[in-house]
């Protein structure tokens, strides 16, 4: 019972498959009637004399050419594309880099008091150096528990503008012997 149940399936699959259209060859129609003797299906059923068989050949080799033309500009229009995108590509400005948050350090290897500096300015690491760290472990170097906030100064970015050298201020010489006897 199985054996013509597999029969019927696949005699069912090729009426199926024979009931469908045809998809377009890329072989254009023929346009002479010399020219269908040359078809691929029908060559092969055929015997063609020596005229018939150098129309053909010339016919084909007409047909590659042409494909070959078609083919040299296809790629050409590739070549082309690609390098409008690479010209349009490199007159762009890079992308920004991406921000340095406190995320950024959560996995690396930490010790209390270490100073990171991420996009919203430096940090300190006050957690545990054995526990994972997370975003509380990072504080201001002002906070409270900040072991650096005796020594913490204003942020004024990555890129803090330019000082204007002060002047040097003169120094005091502490008095001689004869300058401090009244």
């Amino acid at each position: 019972m199985e054996r013509p149940l597999r029969i019927i399936a696949s005699s069912l699959a090729l009426l199926c498959g024979l009931a469908m259209p045809a998809f377009p060859q890329e072989a254009p129609p023929p346009t002479s009637p010399g020219d269908a003797l040359c078809e691929t299906g029908i060559v092969e059923h055929l015997t063609l004399d020596d005229a018939q068989r150098s129309h053909c050949q010339r016919l084909w080799q007409r047909r590659i050419e042409e494909s070959r033309q078609r083919s040299k500009a296809h790629v050409a229009r590739i070549i082309e594309g690609n390098r409008l995108r690479r010209e349009l590509e490199a007159s762009l400005p890079p992308p920004p880099p991406p921000p340095v948050t406190v995320e950024s350090f959560l996995g690396g290897d930490l010790a209390y008091g270490d100073v990171v500096v991420t996009d919203k300015g430096p940090r300190v690491f006050v957690g545990k150096a054995g526990e994972p760290a997370s975003v509380e472990d990072f504080v201001a170097l002002d906070s409270a528990r900040s072991p650096h906030r005796g020594r913490a100064k204003p942020y004024d970015g990555a890129y803090p503008q330019a000082q204007r050298p002060q002047a040097a201020k003169p120094r005091i010489t502490a008095p001689s012997q004869q300058e401090r006897k009244p």
